[in-house]
């Protein structure tokens, strides 16, 4: 009778939630890297705009102009604060994700653990087995002998 492991159902369950849980992780990485180069292209803008700004400065500025600045400066600099916030509940997440996937990989882990270690028992009871009946046949072969010559146990 071949191998089977009783908690196979359960093993099976367990992988398909570490899959769920490694999209998850992917998702959440993949979320974190977007508004990170938000982040990275805000910061840019805010400095080309400064840079402009300041320039414009150097050489007399309207007061449209001027205002223009100011308030293009403070909607950026408003939007990059908002999209570090972001950055911070989506790091939140990774970690949540993060460790959701590591439990899911430790139950796995204890699985394979438990089918190993069964496997290797049924080995052992299977060649103690096999040693069983190799042992019967030696003693049956050793009394056909004896009886064979004739002679008594």
């Amino acid at each position: 009778m071949p191998f089977q492991f009783r908690l196979k159902s359960l093993m099976r369950q367990r992988e398909f939630l570490l899959r769920q849980a490694q999209g998850a992780l992917g998702a959440a990485l993949s979320a974190r890297m977007k508004i990170e180069s938000e982040i990275e292209r805000l910061r840019e803008v805010i400095h080309l705009e400064s840079a402009q700004f300041e320039k414009e400065q150097r050489g007399g500025i309207g007061t449209g102009r001027y205002l223009y600045f100011k308030d293009r400066l403070g909607v950026l600099e408003h939007e990059l604060l908002q999209a570090i916030k972001m950055l911070e509940k989506a790091t939140t997440e990774v970690e949540m994700r993060k460790q959701t996937m590591i439990e899911c990989d430790k139950a796995v882990k204890t699985l394979e653990n438990i089918e190993s270690r069964d496997r290797e028992l049924y080995k052992l009871a299977q060649s103690r087995e096999e040693q069983k009946k190799l042992d019967y046949a030696a003693v049956l072969i050793e009394h056909r002998k004896t009886v064979d010559k004739g002679g008594k146990l």
